[in-house]
């Protein structure tokens, strides 16, 4: 009959009264399946290996083997040999003794680490002869996972926001013979998607978020004169494409909030002009394409957006929603001494999936 290793009995103990006593907690909050808890910490022993931290290569490794035996999940043969190494290193001889005579009762003598196996159970029993087991120190074998991710976790990954849609108050800065024209907002829609994925540099705070959008833009301008009052509503649309860099909070202020702050470029798909007046002789409407009603503009516009945002739910899929100031920096009037720039307030709501 095999001997069941001491370390990881007792982990596989502490792992299932854990689990009976929390069980609702774990279960609402646990984020990652018992497989990818394995990876992470068999990850975090060969780190520990690497280092020569046998202790704590061998706690690693006697969760692994704890989650595996509380999932039912297979326990390669290979991992009998390494726990075998680590806890040999790490001052266990009995402990070795145990693991590498699993390895061997399962592999025979055609296992490919067959020899070494035989070397290393020659060297603990060895170091073992006379010595009592020694009772390794209570582990906590699985840690709780929070109730909740970082505010800022998703953002170590690739995310999709879609769909985003959203309003604009937009208005425009005129100028007119070196004059300051007053011009005052108009209500748009936007409507879009954005692509968030980790930076390269700066750590797992910051990320760059690509978004394209459509959106509506313009002003309003007031007209009238002695007896006469109206006034005259530019209105574009548009397709935005931005670049904006995302800087998560820290994870210590445990805020869902991030910035935002980077370049647009904007290209107008159309643009009209609206003109409403009245007067003593009654009411005057007009509608017609800009290039029409005599305002030549450029297609293309770009400038700086900046804002901030908020990230609402854990998991997969979240809610973001991000208030953005984008200020334009292109005159898109061509007439000489005139000027017309876009001001542009968006309030965006999406949905942000994690792959």
């Amino acid at each position: 009959m095999t001997r069941v290793n001491p370390r990881v009995s007792l982990a596989a103990f502490a792992c299932a009264a854990l689990a009976f006593v929390l069980a609702p907690s774990v279960a609402a909050a646990q984020e990652l399946s018992p497989e990818i808890q394995v990876d992470l910490y068999m990850l975090r022993a060969d780190r520990h290996i690497q280092n020569e931290a046998w202790p704590a290569a061998l706690e690693a490794l006697d969760i692994v083997l704890a989650l595996q035996a509380a999932n039912d999940l297979e326990v390669p043969v290979a991992l009998w040999f390494k726990h075998a190494q680590v806890a040999l290193n790490a001052g266990y001889p009995q402990t070795a003794i145990t693991s590498v005579t699993r390895y061997l009762q399962e592999v025979g003598r055609q296992g490919e680490d067959y020899e070494s196996a035989l070397a290393l159970l020659d060297e603990a029993q060895r170091r073992g002869e006379g010595e009592a087991m020694p009772i390794p120190a209570p582990r906590d074998p699985v840690p709780v996972p929070a109730a909740e991710p970082e505010p800022n976790e998703a953002m170590e990954r690739f995310s999709v926001h879609f769909p985003v849609i959203g309003m604009n108050s937009a208005t425009m800065a005129f100028t007119s013979g070196g004059l300051a024209v007053d011009a005052s907002s108009r209500t748009g829609v936007a409507g879009g998607l954005a692509v968030a994925f980790p930076s390269p540099v700066g750590g797992d705070r910051f990320a760059i978020q690509v978004g394209a959008h459509y959106a509506q833009k313009g002003a309003r301008v007031e007209l009238g004169d002695e007896g006469t009052t109206g006034n005259a509503d530019v209105s574009f649309e548009s397709f935005d494409i931005t670049a904006l860099a995302r800087v998560s909070a820290p994870r210590a202020a445990n805020l869902p909030l991030y910035g935002l702050v980077g370049p647009y470029a904007s290209f107008e798909v159309d643009c009209r002009v609206v003109v409403e007046a009245s007067g003593g002789t009654g009411r005057f409407n007009a509608s017609n394409d800009c290039s029409n009603a005599n305002l030549d503009t450029q297609s293309l516009d770009f400038g700086l957006s900046g804002g901030v945002g908020f990230e609402i739910g854990v998991g997969t899929n979240r809610i973001t929603i991000d208030l953005l100031y984008s200020h334009g920096l292109q005159d898109i009037d061509r007439y000489t001494g005139e000027t017309a720039k876009h001001r542009v307030l968006s309030i965006l709501a999406g949905v942000a999936t994690t792959f």
